[in-house]
């Protein structure tokens, strides 16, 4: 069970933020408490004032405990307010960060192929990041501001209504201001949160591409791009900021000039002597904060209008409809044929693999071969259940497309001609999450050729193979792969061009460790490289997508037609090397 996740429901961000109605509950409540009971704060120092000027000792430290009383308490509401409150968002962005986690992996590869690493850490960090304090911020002073406001504007009304309406007059001029600003601010933020995408992208690549571009002196150029992603998102920050920041002056600015209003209409009160130095001082505490307040609310809505930028890429992600689920979860629990009919595969409707047939059977290794751009990855690849197909893969009559992701896990190992290795140790690699079942780990590493390198490695299976295994070999990060395959234990196992940065010699031995140790299993081999290949069951030759010769080793050296030619050539040049 995931401890954070979407709503049960809906995923509206008000269904996040009532997924933890206790938390929500107390700080509304601690809010509303503070931000009523605030108001006695400057009442009761107004009355400190009057007692002291009256020289009456009794009263003062009368009124000098009231005050400190309700000042201890609406702080405590306070804190209780804000301490739920950032529980509830930390729990909240959790979800947010979850959600858009699952509906990116939830989706099928092709649909993945189209994204960007860039783009999917900024939207999930900092687009998330900018919604979550925003929206709480938002709350926050929808409880500090909107309704210390009304507390106040209530309390100055008892006090003079007169001189409240007047004075206050300023206060929806400042409001309707900030309002105005909310497209530009949106377009602005929109465009930061784009450029954040796009550097971050060119980031991701720079770093992944460094050695090609050091290589061919592309260093500069490179870094350019970036530089110029990064101008872009700083010139759109500093117009944001300056619509966000610069204009808050004004709306101080405004809202003081009601200050000014409120003192000289109650200074004649007071020279008149109508009222006390004591609640004057007060009525001015209280209309200070009131119309200092109209300066956080017009700060507020500037926020929220830059945030919603945010929320639509957010949002964006998550309403991304997730690769659908197949119904028959666990149907089938072994594999002893593989039955291939008719098969069309292919990339962005474009298609690679033609009619293919053929038939794989519990025992076998099957040898797939042909130049450069037959298709034998794109083949591969079909056969994962990853991708969409025509045609039919079936696992002993189970169509594969109908099969649930976990029995398609279960009966299928994959291991690419582009070996992906994560940066963390090589036990980890293989075992990626699942229980360490020490024989079975022990085979694979055997069955990979790869017990005796880890000799040689200091910290053994703990070493660390770096960013992409970088701190390896070629033909070890090959092996490390294999044997991750190896280890998930499954029934049939894809090789796509696993032995190219091996030696002739490690190949022939780990063919012979397979055949020994996964003779059960259903093996297919897909290599342009033939010297493994008169010690499989059969082999099948491509060419431009298509399936034109197959038989076994010798049968295909008789026919003299494409596969004769491939391995003469090979063998040729093996000679000719030695």
């Amino acid at each position: 069970m995931k401890l954070y996740g979407p709503p049960e429901k809906q995923e509206t961000l008000p269904a996040f933020l009532l997924k933890y109605k206790p938390q929500f509950v107390i700080s509304s409540l601690s809010g509303i408490l503070y931000n009523t009971v605030i108001v006695l704060g400057p009442i009761f120092l107004g009355k400190l004032i009057d007692a002291a000027a009256a020289s009456t000792a009794e009263l003062v430290w009368m009124s000098a405990l009231y005050y400190v009383g309700i000042t201890a308490f609406f702080q405590l509401a306070r804190f209780i307010k804000r301490w739920f409150m950032r529980d509830q968002f930390n729990r909240v962005a959790c979800d947010l960060r979850q959600t858009m986690t699952d509906r990116v992996l939830e989706r099928s590869v092709p649909e993945l192929s189209h994204e960007t690493t860039g783009d999917l850490m900024s939207r999930t960090v900092g687009d998330i990041t900018l919604v979550v304090d925003t929206v709480m911020s938002t709350l926050n002073e929808g409880w500090d501001t909107w309704l210390l406001m009304l507390s106040y504007f209530v309390a100055l009304m008892f006090m003079d209504w007169k001189v409240t309406l007047i004075a206050s007059i300023m206060v929806p001029i400042t409001v309707i201001l900030a309002q105005s600003m909310r497209h530009l601010l949106y377009r602005y933020s929109l465009a930061v949160r784009q450029t954040a995408s796009r550097a971050n992208t060119g980031l991701l690549r720079y770093l992944d591409g460094i050695y090609v571009l050091r290589l061919f002196g592309r260093e500069k150029s490179e870094a350019g791009k970036i530089n110029d992603a990064f101008e872009d998102q700083a010139s759109y920050s500093i117009k944001e900021i300056v619509l966000q920041q610069a204009v808050l002056p004004v709306y101080a600015l405004i809202a003081g000039l009601g200050i000014v209003v409120a003192i000289g209409l109650l200074g004649q009160r007071v020279a008149a002597g109508d009222l006390s130095i004591g609640s004057f001082n007060a009525y001015i505490i209280m209309f200070v904060a009131f119309s200092g307040r109209t300066k956080v609310a017009a700060r507020v809505f500037n926020r929220w209008h830059g945030a919603k930028a945010a929320w639509v890429r957010v949002k964006e992600k998550m309403a991304s409809k997730p690769a659908t689920k197949n119904q028959n979860i666990d149907t089938i629990v072994a594999c002893s044929n593989l039955s291939v009919s008719n098969l069309i595969f292919g990339y962005e409707e474009t298609s690679i693999i033609h009619n293919i047939s053929f038939e794989a059977e519990k025992g076998q290794i099957i040898g797939i071969t042909g130049p450069v751009g037959c298709g034998k990855t794109s083949l591969a690849k079909a056969l994962t259940g990853l991708y969409p197909y025509e045609g039919h893969i079936s696992l002993d009559g189970y169509e594969l497309r109908e099969l649930s992701s976990e029995s398609r896990r279960r009966l299928i190992a994959y291991t690419g001609h582009e070996q992906f290795l994560f940066s963390m140790s090589i036990k980890d690699n293989l075992l990626l999450g699942e229980k360490e079942d020490t024989v079975r780990l022990q085979s694979a590493l055997d069955g990979a050729a790869l017990s005796g390198d880890l000799s040689r490695f200091e910290n053994g299976l703990k070493t660390t193979v770096g960013e992409k295994g970088v701190r390896v070999s070629g033909g070890q990060r090959q092996r490390i792969a294999l044997a991750r395959a190896i280890y998930a234990d499954s029934d049939i196992l894809l090789l796509d061009d696993p032995f190219s940065a091996v030696d002739i010699a490690t190949e022939r031995e780990i063919i012979s460790l397979l055949r020994k140790t996964w003779g059960n299993k259903i093996i297919l081999l897909f290599t342009h490289r033939l010297t493994a290949f008169p010690y499989v069951d059969r082999v099948l030759v491509m060419e431009n997508g298509r399936i034109t010769e197959q038989g076994n080793h010798a049968e295909l050296m008789e026919m003299r037609g494409l596969y004769q030619k491939i391995y003469a050539a090979q063998e040729f040049m093996e000679v000719k090397e030695k």
